[in-house]
């Protein structure tokens, strides 16, 4: 999501008509696409344009552990049944003054995969674009998520005291930087004050910073997030940045004492019952690596909806409790004035919780979202999970972010009392 929050209300984005993406004839092999690891010396800005330049997103964005260094989080043996769907599915919306179904969704919004789930019954499922259903699709900020996910369990677990610590109680590396002052609620919240900058068109923004680092493969990941010194108090203002959610990775390794991994893979995949590992891109190779906790998951498009579903199922998973009584309340819903609904930005109605997007509505429903169009929607009094993975050519595309809201409210509607 850019910080930018540049655009207006959301219902006069859906006025807009998108050109329809043709789906590719055939899959796209990204080491034939791609530059080898041994060619990418430099800045690692213009390898990163490379990755993601037109012809080249929907590989990439399935096949990022050929180009990065990964760590694999494991799944168990158990994997959590999905039903499949009882009958086909069909749904209409309106956007950019016509009524559209779900094919028309997928061309007009670059979607690679499509995933809707009512409980556990599987409604419709899609792969798009060369994609199948063994793919792993880069989470981009819908990682984001998860890491504030496993935050909870690691707080029901007293490995953190209190969100309302200062996170250089656990961090005292921190000090002299913006996180120094900041709590863990306010590093949650996207409001811990650092200067850090991310304006995705903007190549002196902080987060071409980041992507280079990223790109050079020799670590340090951190230790640049840490760096950036405060614009203001923390937990006065709503500003979104990716170095938070680094910071929050940062916090999970030191009091799990494990990689993160090697945390969610055993407090969170295994339980779940992911269908398959999922990989986290690291900032270098080898045991020194760090997980780029700000976006660098890759997950498949099912093992996507099991996650949406545990927090449509308020954390308890087949019998079992597995977040914390009532964390997915606390994290999604506003807990500051600088981030209720319509407060992060002028004209714009979203709120944030603990790195999940707010959506207005009666059912307080909410989601998971990242760059290029990766969205894992939630309404928990329906327990209807949308999960929409896309190949963008850019980094935010607002006619598209809209144009999935309606979908998802259509979905919504369409499954009420099923």
């Amino acid at each position: 999501m850019p910080a930018s929050l540049r655009f207006a209300v959301i219902a006069a984005l859906l006025l807009v008509v998108t050109t329809p993406v043709p789906a590719a004839e055939k899959r796209l092999d990204a080491k034939q696409l791609l530059p080898a690891p041994a060619a990418r010396a430099g800045s690692g800005v213009a390898d990163l344009a490379t990755w993601i330049a037109p012809a080249n997103p929907a590989a990439t964005f399935r096949n990022l552990e050929e180009i990065l260094p990964t760590r694999r989080v494991a799944s168990g043996a158990w994997v959590s049944p999905l039903n499949p769907p009882a009958a086909p599915f069909e749904v209409s919306y309106a956007a950019g003054g016509g009524i559209h179904g779900i094919a028309d969704f997928v061309a007009r919004t670059g979607t690679t995969g499509l995933l809707v789930l009512k409980s556990d019954r599987i409604v419709f499922e899609g792969y798009y674009d060369g994609a199948d259903q063994n793919d792993l699709f880069t989470s981009f900020s819908t990682g984001k998520s998860f890491v504030s996910t496993l935050i909870g369990i690691a707080l029901g677990e007293g490995r953190i005291r209190s969100l309302d610590d200062a996170i250089a109680k656990y961090l005292p590396e921190v000090k002299g930087s913006a996180y120094e002052p900041a709590t863990i609620r306010q590093v949650l919240e996207m409001s811990s004050g650092t200067s850090y900058t991310e304006e995705y068109e903007d190549p002196d923004s902080d987060i071409a910073g980041f992507a280079a680092t990223v790109s050079r493969n020799r670590g340090g990941l951190y230790d640049f997030c840490r760096s950036f010194k405060a614009a203001r108090p923390p937990g006065q203002l709503f500003h979104y940045a990716t170095c938070d959610t680094e910071v929050l990775g940062a916090l999970l390794e030191r009091v799990a004492g494990m990689p993160l991994s090697t945390y969610m893979s055993e407090k969170l995949w295994k339980p779940i019952g992911a269908e398959a590992p999922a990989r986290w891109v690291l900032d270098q190779p080898g045991a020194a690596g760090r997980e780029m906790a700000g976006g660098g998951l890759q997950v498949r498009l099912r093992d996507y909806g099991r996650f949406g579903l545990l927090f449509a199922n308020r954390g308890e998973w087949h019998g079992r409790q597995l977040l914390p009584a009532g964390w997915m309340e606390e994290a999604t819903r506003p807990h500051d004035p600088q981030v209720e609904y319509g407060r992060l930005a002028a004209g714009y109605p979203l709120g944030y919780g603990y790195q999940w997007w707010l959506l207005p509505g009666e059912h307080r429903p909410f989601t998971a979202q990242g760059i290029h169009g990766q969205f894992v929607l939630v309404d928990p009094v329906e327990k209807v999970v949308v999960v929409k993975l896309s190949a963008w050519e850019h980094a935010w595309e607002d006619d598209k972010e809209a144009e999935t809201y309606a979908f998802f409210d259509a979905v919504v509607a369409a499954l009420h009392g099923r």
